[in-house]
């Protein structure tokens, strides 16, 4: 039982650290925006009472691509836009499923990751095992990027043709506090997709 216990200790910390270790920063920015598209939905300020997004307050200028949906931007500036009550539900429920979906992305790819460690652990390697769990795990990033993609559509196809105006205003604004905030900074090219 005990030896269980250590054996899934280890599991748990290889299967965390060996994928972080294991990327580059660009590989590493597309994990994260794997799970971008929900990501503000399952923030622990749901439960403390400041809105979504509470925690994403902490994030530095470098990761707001990284740490803000759309979905979240959205309810964040729900009074803004005015979205009615059966807008926001929606909009959680977007948002909510596209989390659920990406936090099985994140630990399958885990998984898939800690496959690959073993493969490559073994003599002699087999590449062609190597090579199709490489690729599996580039199709799960993929999936994720096409799911976050997908979820900012679904979220635009619940505003009107108004908010969906008063938005890109909001947008705007915000990208021009950045550049002033931040020496000049220009806006991402993902930022006219999110618009």
């Amino acid at each position: 039982m005990r030896a269980n216990a250590v054996l899934g200790g280890l599991l748990l910390v290889l299967g965390l650290t060996v994928p972080v270790t294991a990327q580059t920063s660009d590989v590493a920015l597309a994990v994260h925006e794997d799970d971008a598209a929900g990501r503000a939905m399952g923030g622990p300020s749901m439960q403390g009472g400041r809105g979504f997004g509470g925690w994403q307050q902490r994030a530095g200028p470098g990761q707001m691509r990284r740490g803000r949906s759309f979905v979240g931007m959205v309810l964040r500036h729900r009074q803004e836009l005015g979205l009615s009550q059966q807008q926001v539900d929606s909009l959680r429920k977007v948002g909510m499923d596209s989390r659920r979906a990406a936090i099985r992305r994140t630990a399958d790819t885990q998984l898939a990751q800690l496959d690959l460690m073993e493969l490559r652990l073994s003599d002699p390697v087999d590449m062609g095992k190597v090579e199709a769990k490489v690729r599996e795990i580039e199709r799960m990033r993929a999936d994720g990027r096409i799911a976050a993609i997908r979820t900012t559509e679904q979220a635009k196809a619940q505003l009107t043709a108004d908010q969906k105006e008063k938005l890109k205003g909001l947008w705007a604004a915000r990208w021009q506090r950045m550049r002033q905030g931040s020496g000049g900074m220009e806006a991402p090219a993902e930022a006219d997709e999110e618009q």
